[in-house]
């Protein structure tokens, strides 16, 4: 949400900018030229949120200051039944938490401009009824009205335009998109023939040019966009140039001296006056700048012509075009390389990397584990029997390996890379047909973290010379929060769980090992077993059932051992589930994963967007003999 706000605020500020460069240049010319040129501006600002979010994305990447430290933290993947994790330390046990659930910055910038948005508009809408008030409570006025029918086939007007008297108004007023009305002062009855003619052919300018639905869409804009500057600039220019373009109307007909006058008169009576409606369109502090523009005998006149009109709905529309699918994303100005290079770099004492065939892949699940592949490890050692090389950047950079590296902790975790998560680069390094085979040894090095980290981090660089580098864009996805119960479950209690030993691993073992995750099935259902897991690693399970992202927003830290069984259907389509479970009658039929969420563990989803990280290709080269 964050970024896309950041987003909508920079085009905001471009088209913004924009229309005021224009409107600068064209200050020699007509002002009814540069009030056209601004009208397009309002629609623009309102329809910039939704069309960018239905247009293809065009991301432009903008750099941001590298982090001082890498900061080692709690693992974003699951590892399968066949790849147990490490022990749980017994420090890191905690007593049950149940915090109140707070804001997120997305939720407080949210709330914030809702909270702005809504005390600008609420001027608008009263506005709004105190003109219809106006309009009930205003007498009608013949003379006026004959005033009015004559001049409105001057100025080419057909409809009908209604001309009331109201003892409130202190300055002639035009209101009404459908059916516009001029609303006069109680004393106007008592003006002048000529002064009275001159503020009626004003005012009919303004329903001519349709200033009024104008005007409210403008007024809307400012309120959506408060916090900007330029648009309160923009909304202030454009009230000026539709003053000054029916001021024009005016001078075609009347003597410029007269009517500057009658500009002073009018400042007099509004500076006297009480306050003017809302959105009244004459403003006694731009008075003197009419009077000024009036009596100046040099500025080009006349109305803007269709063709300016033409000019500017087309310009604004290839300016929403060209701009609203444009999307900021944040690229670290440091790679991973020089990240690492902060720290201690590790590497295998020997390592070897060679093409292999699909069917050289042991029996096992094709999904999941880590980053998708069947890659197993014990101390010292790692092995990758058959995967891509898209598989193996998502395996070192984002799955198991990405709690050493927080620049890539929102990357979508859970399941087996894909497009969605490592993009870029020529086409065989996402094949099915281009696979690799990985043995590592590493003395000393029993952190499977390192060991798929930054270990087979360094090992692809410099046998593939691989360059990438982090982006983020703005998704659908899921919050995970703690329920209106709390949580259901309680933290793992110390030696709850075993600890591994690659030489000794039982998976059918009385006491569970820790850090591994069993998937089975009892009847109809799906059953998941964590060993030693925190809420973020249900999460990432999660992320693969629903095909969708799932953030843990729960702010539990603690671990735990957990049974969660459900029923599958149409809302985790990341479950393929053999058809004859479907008829299975051996256990009852469970709830669906969103209730038993709630019933089982303590926790809900909601569908809410937030940023989603993913890596980015920048160089890779084919594998050679030499390397």
């Amino acid at each position: 949400m964050i970024a896309f706000a950041t987003s909508i605020l920079a085009k905001a500020t471009v088209v913004t900018v924009l229309a005021l460069a224009g409107t600068r240049l064209a200050r020699g010319s007509r002002a009814a030229v540069r009030h056209v040129l601004l009208a397009g501006l309002f629609p623009v600002l309102l329809i910039l949120p939704a069309a960018s979010i239905v247009a293809p994305a065009v991301r432009i990447a903008v750099p941001i200051a590298p982090q001082a430290a890498i900061v080692r933290s709690a693992p974003d993947t699951i590892p399968e039944a066949s790849v147990p994790g490490q022990p749980a330390q017994a420090g890191a046990v905690m007593t049950p938490a149940f915090r109140v659930p707070r804001l997120s910055p997305s939720a407080l910038l949210v709330a914030g401009w809702a909270a702005g948005a809504t005390m600008f508009l609420v001027p608008v809408f009263a506005g709004l009824w105190q003109v219809r008030v106006l309009r009930r409570s205003g007498l009608p006025w013949r003379d006026g009205q004959a005033v009015v029918n004559r001049a409105k086939g001057e100025a080419g007007i057909r409809r009908h335009v209604e001309v009331l008297l109201h003892a409130s108004m202190s300055g002639p007023m035009t209101c009404g998109a459908f059916r516009p009305a001029i609303v006069m002062p109680s004393d106007a009855e008592t003006w002048a023939d000529d002064d009275l003619r001159r503020a009626i052919v004003h005012e009919l300018e303004h329903v001519r040019r349709g200033d009024w639905p104008s005007r409210c869409v403008a007024r809307v804009a400012c309120a959506c966009y408060w916090f900007h500057p330029a648009v309160w600039i923009a909304w202030r220019r454009l009230n000026l140039e539709a003053e000054r373009a029916c001021d024009d109307a005016v001078l075609r007909r009347a003597e410029a001296t007269a009517y500057a006058d009658q500009l002073v008169v009018l400042a007099r009576r509004l500076s006297g006056a009480s306050r003017p409606p809302v959105l009244a369109m004459a403003n006694r502090h731009d008075l003197a700048t009419r009077v000024g523009a009036v009596l100046d005998t040099t500025q080009p006149r006349g109305r803007a012509g269709a063709q300016w009109v033409g000019l500017a709905a087309a310009v604004s529309a290839l300016i929403l075009t060209a701009v609203s699918p444009l999307r900021l994303v944040a690229v670290g100005q440091t790679s991973f390389q020089s990240a690492r290079a902060a720290g201690n770099e590790q590497r295998f004492d020997a390592a070897s990397i060679r093409p292999c065939q699909a069917e050289e892949a042991p029996p096992g699940p094709a999904r999941g584990g880590m980053g998708g592949t069947n890659a197993s490890f014990s101390p010292g050692r790692m092995n990758v029997p058959c995967a891509t090389l898209e598989q193996l950047i998502y395996l070192a950079y984002a799955g198991a390996g990405a709690p050493l590296d927080k620049q890539l902790e929102n990357v979508v975790p859970g399941g087996a890379s894909d497009d969605r998560k490592v993009r870029g680069g020529p086409a065989w390094v996402h094949s099915q047909h281009s696979k690799f085979a990985v043995e590592a040894t590493a003395a000393g090095a029993s952190d499977r973290y390192v060991l798929v980290g930054t270990m087979l981090q360094s090992l692809l660089e410099g046998r593939f010379h691989l360059k990438v580098h982090r982006e983020t864009e703005d998704v659908p996805m899921w919050a995970m929060t703690v329920a209106k119960g709390g949580l259901k479950i309680k933290p793992m209690r110390p030696g709850e769980c075993a600890p591994y030993d690659a030489a000794t691993f039982d998976p059918n073992a009385p006491k569970p090992t820790c850090g591994n995750l069993t998937m089975g099935g009892r009847g109809p259902n799906v059953v998941w077993k964590f060993n030693g897991f925190q809420l973020r690693s249900l999460a990432a399970r999660l992320s693969s059932a629903l095909g969708s992202y799932v953030a843990d927003r729960t702010g539990v830290t603690d671990e735990f051992m957990l049974r969660f069984e459900f029923h599958p259907d149409e809302s985790t389509p990341g479950i393929h589930w053999p058809p004859e479970r479907e008829g299975d009658t051996s256990a009852p039929e469970a709830a669906s994963v969103f209730t038993a969420l709630e019933q089982q563990v303590g926790v809900k989803l909601e569908k809410t967007r937030g940023p989603r990280g993913y890596l980015v290709i920048d160089h890779v080269e084919p594998l050679s003999p030499g390397r």
